[in-house]
């Protein structure tokens, strides 16, 4: 291992301070998959160079293992993992490569025992009990309800035979607002009972957009219809709002969604009125 170890100890130190990089890259990493739904636009692309930052990382830290720096970021990376692995457990590439980064330096770096004791003690409890805290709170509050945005990455039988998907298509083509200002997408929600239809709108121009992601903003989103029994297949469309004032006396939006569940239904309108502050809970699902 001596032979990783860089001898100009000028050099050594310049390392470690590019070192302080990672951290902060994965902290913010952590931050956006807590704020927002990280959506790949090349997941291949991404991917690559994602594992090849945190290869070239790990070289590096692994040369200036005992610099302060180093062994800052090595007793402190786990956290912000921590938090990808709450936030994005449905994507585990996202979260493995800096995990196994974090475990390995953990040990390799030049921190002292004491040092490591208690931080690895405090690992321990925040992965084991945080992570079970974490999905019981989950259980909780948001149900035993599985919900699936219906939409073309849906394979599953059991949903995809529930509805007309070719239909579901067409409404998802069509599914921004004239003015770009809004969105809608429909939920099949699975639970206990005959499960629901939603019908939830959201702002569609919120989302920040990277080379190789979009940083979908969800914390805004309101659910304007639920139908009581999954596996109908809605009739959605945008109208003008009449009750829109352009001078700002109301915060209404100048369109709103007309729908039906099922064509003898009656239709019904619903204005959209986004929340002023953001939804840090989205992930709770509750109704």
């Amino acid at each position: 291992m001596d032979k990783l170890t860089i001898s100009n100890k000028y050099v050594r130190f310049g390392i470690s301070c590019f070192n302080l990089l990672y951290l902060l890259l994965i902290s913010v990493l952590a931050m956006w998959a807590f704020l927002y739904t990280i959506e790949l636009k090349n997941e291949t692309s991404f991917y690559i160079v994602y594992i090849a930052l945190n290869v070239i990382f790990f070289v590096l830290m692994m040369m200036t293992r005992n610099q302060f720096f180093t062994r800052i970021v090595s007793l402190l990376l786990l956290i912000p993992v921590f938090i990808l692995v709450l936030f994005s457990s449905s994507a585990p590439a996202m979260f493995i490569p800096p995990f196994v980064v974090g475990v390995l330096m953990f040990f390799i770096c030049g921190a002292g025992d004491t040092p490591k004791i208690i931080w690895g003690s405090f690992y321990l409890i925040l992965f084991i009990v945080g992570i079970v805290v974490f999905y019981i709170i989950s259980t909780l509050f948001g149900g035993s309800a599985v919900e699936t945005i219906l939409d073309s990455s849906v394979t599953d039988t059991a949903i995809t035979d529930e509805y007309d998907m070719d239909k579901i298509a067409e409404l998802n083509a069509n599914s921004v607002s004239p003015d770009g200002k809004y969105r809608y997408y429909i939920i099949d929600v699975q639970d206990n009972d005959r499960g629901k239809v939603i019908i939830v709108v959201e702002p569609n121009d919120m989302d920040v957009n990277y080379r190789f992601f979009t940083l979908v903003e969800e914390g805004y989103s309101v659910r304007i219809a639920k139908y009581s029994t999954r596996g109908v297949t809605p009739d959605i469309e945008w109208v003008v709002n009449e009750d829109y004032n352009e001078s700002g006396e109301t915060t209404a939006a100048s369109y709103k969604l007309r729908y039906r569940f099922g064509e003898n239904a009656e239709w019904k309108a619903s204005t959209i009125t986004i929340p002023t502050s953001k939804n840090y809970l989205t992930f709770l699902n509750v109704d």
